[in-house]
């Protein structure tokens, strides 16, 4: 499969099922811009907004024709709350690729990860069904959304064993600050002091991260309440720290927060949603610049 662009944007927040929440007309002209803007690694996930997300993109993709021309990121067998807490099983991995390729209207994912780890889901029937979906052309390569690293080796080294490419990426949070409490349950970390060996298991083995919540759902970058999962004194100085090195650099603090991500000695790749086509072609931008070791360290405060 191809590289995974640096810059992928974040669309869980579109396609929403509640009637009159979004326009879908401005939806679709939105992601115009944005493609227009050079965007075109795109996250998607067969759970957000109940495929609400993948049907629009579906709409957007069939009227525009330009397949070809972006990177689809799927995810499937997110747990159902209670419901069903398991299902990644080769039956509900199988179902929810299959609904995605339909409602999206194509042919093939570039990148297809298995969304959210259940500790106790057997890992054979998974690779299974991934070797199956990479031998009929479902999928182009295929990676895990909030796993551990050992359950990441684990599944990795069965795929081997089973003749499969090497995971292709790994989706956990990854920020220069890491939340005062998880948002969502399940959600896997490797930001901070406290996940220095899952950095360092990226490190080793260079499996590429897909970084979730870069900028702190936007504590990083403003001072509102949106990112109360990440209010504490030890991120709000490193907020001030990320803040006198971009007027310093002459860059954003979006721009310096995915900066940071970028200079680790791993591949990463960045999810971000923007709500303006101009603050997502700065974000592109970041792409393009590194910090230095010392302004790494500088940032994380050690």
């Amino acid at each position: 499969m191809a590289l995974i662009p640096p810059v992928v944007v974040g669309t869980s927040h579109l396609g929403s099922v509640i009637p009159g929440f979004s326009s879908p007309a401005g939806a679709l002209a939105h992601l115009d811009t944005l493609l227009d803007a050079g965007c075109t690694a795109y996250d998607l996930a067969a759970s957000y907004q109940l495929g609400g997300t993948e049907r629009l993109f579906g709409r957007w993709i069939a009227t525009r024709r330009h397949r070809t021309r972006l990177f689809l990121i799927g995810k499937g067998g997110h747990p159902y709350p209670l419901l069903r807490p398991n299902r990644l099983t080769a039956g509900a991995l199988a179902a929810d690729l299959d609904a995605s390729l339909r409602r999206l209207g194509v042919e093939q994912l570039d990148l297809y990860l298995l969304h959210r780890d259940f500790p106790g889901a057997r890992l054979e029937p998974m690779v299974e069904m991934l070797q199956a979906a990479l031998q009929e052309g479902k999928i182009a390569g295929w990676g895990v959304s909030n796993w551990e690293h050992p359950r990441i080796e684990a599944i990795d080294a069965l795929a081997k064993q089973a003749g499969l490419p090497p995971i292709a990426a790994s989706s956990p949070h990854f920020s220069l600050v890491d939340w005062a409490r998880p948002p969502w349950r399940g959600s896997v970390s490797i930001a901070g002091p406290a996940h220095r060996e899952a950095r360092a298991f990226h490190q080793r083995t260079q499996v590429p991260v897909l970084a979730w919540s870069p900028l702190g759902s936007g504590f990083l970058t403003s001072d509102d309440a949106r990112g109360s999962s990440y209010r504490s004194a030890t991120n709000l100085s490193a907020r001030q720290r990320l803040r006198a090195l971009a007027a310093e650099r002459g860059h954003t603090v979006a721009q310096l927060a995915l900066a940071y991500l970028f200079s680790h000695p791993f591949p990463v790749s960045a999810v971000v949603a923007a709500s303006t086509v101009e603050r997502m072609r700065s974000n592109l931008q970041a792409a393009a610049i590194r910090l230095s070791p010392d302004e790494v360290r500088a940032l994380e405060g050690s």
